[in-house]
């Protein structure tokens, strides 16, 4: 709701739209895909081997999601990789980002964006301040990504995988094919 709202305001006074900057996808290169698969390999393997290790409770996941409403799990776990890493690239890498880097520069636009990013995921998975430590290390790769890439294209693919992992994990636990 908060980036609609951003949206249709830069998109209606005529001073934020000239400042809005433009939404670009980034630089695709042999470089830049080889960077995004390390990104999504590691972010597996960091969330895969935390849920192995620490096997934690994921029942509190439970009502997060309309599973039903959604079509049922797999289409609830597709909408959920595509329009979380969506939705959280448009805040963290383009809207913060920008605003960041246009006072400050890149490099302090992708600190600031990554520590937000880590503590806006303290409720997450993983969750707590493992979780949040976990995610702001996410933030900055995501975040060099963009610089790196020049746009959110490539840092959206790399999230939609990890979102993506999150969601066989938590389904794999089973915590929606039992009753509440």
């Amino acid at each position: 709701m908060a980036l609609a709202g951003y949206f249709a305001l830069a998109g209606s006074l005529p001073a934020l739209k000239a400042a809005r900057p433009r939404l670009r996808f980034g630089r695709v290169s042999g470089r830049t895909i080889a960077a995004t698969v390390v990104i999504a390999f590691l972010s597996w393997l960091v969330l895969t081997t935390f849920n192995r290790l620490a096997q934690p409770d994921m029942s509190a996941y439970r009502n997060l999601l309309p599973i039903q409403a959604m079509g049922g799990v797999i289409s609830a776990g597709i909408l959920f990789s595509l329009l979380n890493a969506v939705l959280e690239e448009l805040a963290f890498r383009y809207v913060l980002y920008e605003a960041i880097a246009a006072e400050r520069g890149p490099l302090l636009a992708v600190l600031a964006t990554a520590v937000i990013f880590g503590i806006g995921h303290l409720h997450g998975f993983p969750p707590g301040p493992t979780g949040a430590v976990l995610a702001g290390i996410y933030g900055l790769a995501l975040g060099w990504l963009r610089m790196f890439t020049g746009g959110i294209g490539l840092p959206v693919a790399a999230h939609i995988i990890a979102d993506a992992t999150i969601f066989h994990l938590v389904a794999s636990s089973g915590i929606w094919d039992r009753q509440p």
